[in-house]
C-alpha cells in the first residue's frame, strides 16, 4: 500500500512524456521514511517531489489518467491524500482512493489506476550529476542557460496553482530549478544551450540615468 499527498502526483503528471518509458510517474519509498514522486518527458523537463509523511512498501510506475489527476489535484482550501491499494505481482491495475480533508467532513473518491510494466528512466543518476555540478552551496554562475518558454510556462503554471510564490535558481547554465516554498516539489527545466551571461543593454543605463 502507498499513501501520500495527492497534489504531488497531480503535479508530476504535468511532466510525463508521450511515449514509453516516459509516460509513467514513479512513486517510491525513501530511505529513512517518506515517499518520492518523479516524472520526466525525455529529458527536457523533470519533476521531483517528496512527502516526508507518506508511506510506501514498494515502487510503482503509475500511468496518470484524466480522472485520477482531476481527483488528485491540489487545492488551496484543503489538503488531499491518496491511498493506493490492491497491487498484486504481475498486475497492471489497482485502486486509488483520494481523500479531501475538509474541516467539517472528509470526502473520498475511488479511482481505478493503471500501472506500467516498463522500467522508469534513470532520473536518479541524472540528478547525481546535477548535484555534483551544483554542490551543496552553489557559487555565482559564469553562464546563463537559454530555456524553452513552453517548459517554463508549464513549470510556473504547475507550481503556481498550489503556491503563492516560487523560487527560481540556476547555476552555470545548467538546469533551472523551480521550487515550492515548502520544498516538497522541485521542477528542473533543462537548458537548450549554456550561453555567456549577456551584457546589460545600453538602453537600461540610459533609462536609469533619467
Amino acid at each position: 500500500m502507498l499513501q501520500l499527498n495527492s497534489a504531488l502526483l497531480a503535479t508530476a503528471a504535468e511532466f510525463t512524456g508521450q511515449y514509453s518509458p516516459y509516460q509513467a510517474i514513479e512513486i517510491s519509498p525513501a530511505n529513512g521514511g517518506g515517499v518520492f514522486v518523479a516524472s520526466t518527458d525525455k529529458g527536457n523537463i523533470a519533476c521531483l517531489g517528496f512527502d516526508g509523511q507518506g508511506t510506501a512498501d514498494e515502487t510503482i510506475h503509475l500511468l496518470p489518467s484524466t480522472e485520477l489527476i482531476r481527483a488528485a489535484r491540489g487545492i488551496k482550501s484543503a489538503p488531499r491524500g491518496i491511498e493506493i491499494t490492491g497491487i498484486t505481482p504481475g498486475s497492471h491495475s489497482a485502486m486509488a482512493k483520494v481523500t479531501t480533508y475538509m474541516k467539517s467532513a472528509s470526502k473520498a473518491v475511488e479511482v481505478p489506476i493503471q500501472l506500467s510494466g516498463v522500467d522508469f528512466p534513470p532520473l536518479a543518476k541524472t540528478m547525481q550529476a546535477v548535484l555534483e555540478r551544483w554542490g551543496k552551496a552553489p557559487s555565482s554562475s559564469d553562464t546563463a542557460g537559454r530555456y524553452d518558454a513552453t517548459y517554463l510556462n508549464k513549470a510556473i503554471k504547475a507550481l503556481g496553482g498550489a503556491h503563492a510564490s516560487i523560487t527560481f535558481s540556476c547555476f552555470d547554465g545548467g538546469p533551472l530549478r523551480l521550487q515550492s516554498p515548502d520544498q516538497d516539489v522541485v521542477i528542473l527545466v533543462m537548458p537548450q544551450t549554456a550561453d555567456p551571461i549577456p551584457p546589460v543593454p545600453d538602453w537600461l543605463e540610459v533609462f536609469s540615468a533619467r
